[in-house]
């Protein structure tokens, strides 16, 4: 679904990626680890076409990706139902149709009563959620997920993962890369995990029955002040 051939990225004659190579496989729930500044954000935006590399190959197929950024990049301009009709318009979906769809989400997201509030009405929390649907409305096969819940509180981005953890579980056939510094965080969602070092080199890790999988991953997180920052 997602493969990384040898690709090289260099930013101001720096180089971010050195002949990084992974794959992800369709349908599968990827959590991409790293300190800030390693070139997470990078990666994602690489798949999404939003930057390219200098060397090697990016291979993605998709008809369809969805972005959850770490702001929710909400249109000012537009009500939080507008918001998330917004993608689907641009796809050819019709107004009704769109506007079905979108007050879909915002039940499910628990916006009732919100969904003719603009931006600047809505709370942090609030205009993630919207951001959230935003993307999953589309039907996306790709969804990539850039620390979307870095900002928020702890009891917000609890709430936050659980809704998208069910929202998942409804679409088994989405393929995810979820961005994060926070291995906690990630294991929530993930089942395979990469590990972004500098020079983008990839260590790959999965989960095993016990906690000594996030025991690794703090040690490994501390050792190389993973930390945010």
């Amino acid at each position: 679904m997602i493969e990384f051939v040898s690709v090289y990225k260099a930013f101001n004659g720096r180089p971010v990626f050195n002949q990084t190579s992974f794959r992800v496989q369709k349908n599968e729930v990827v959590g991409l680890l790293g300190r800030s500044g390693v070139g997470k954000s990078t990666i994602l935006r690489m798949i999404s076409g939003l930057t390219s590399p200098d060397s090697g190959t990016v291979k993605v197929n998709s008809s369809r990706i969805g972005y959850i950024f770490q702001e929710p990049r909400l249109i000012p301009w537009k009500t939080a139902r507008e918001n998330i009709c917004f993608g689907l318009k641009a796809m050819g979906v019709n107004s009704k149709d769109a506007k079905d769809i979108a007050l879909e989400y915002i039940e499910k997201l628990d916006l009732k009563g919100f969904e003719n509030h603009y931006p600047n009405q809505l709370s942090g929390g609030m205009s993630q959620r919207v951001s959230i649907g935003r993307a999953f409305a589309i039907g996306p096969d790709i969804l990539l997920m850039d620390e979307p819940f870095s900002a928020l509180d702890l009891g917000l981005k609890d709430a936050l993962l659980g809704i998208v953890q069910e929202m998942l579980a409804h679409h088994q056939s989405m393929t995810v890369l979820y961005v994060s510094h926070d291995p906690e965080e990630v294991s929530r969602l993930a089942k395979r995990f990469l590990l972004l070092i500098d020079g983008g080199v990839i260590q790959e890790f999965s989960p095993g029955p016990d906690r000594s999988f996030k025991r690794m991953l703090r040690k490994r997180f501390r050792n190389r002040n993973f930390k945010n920052r």
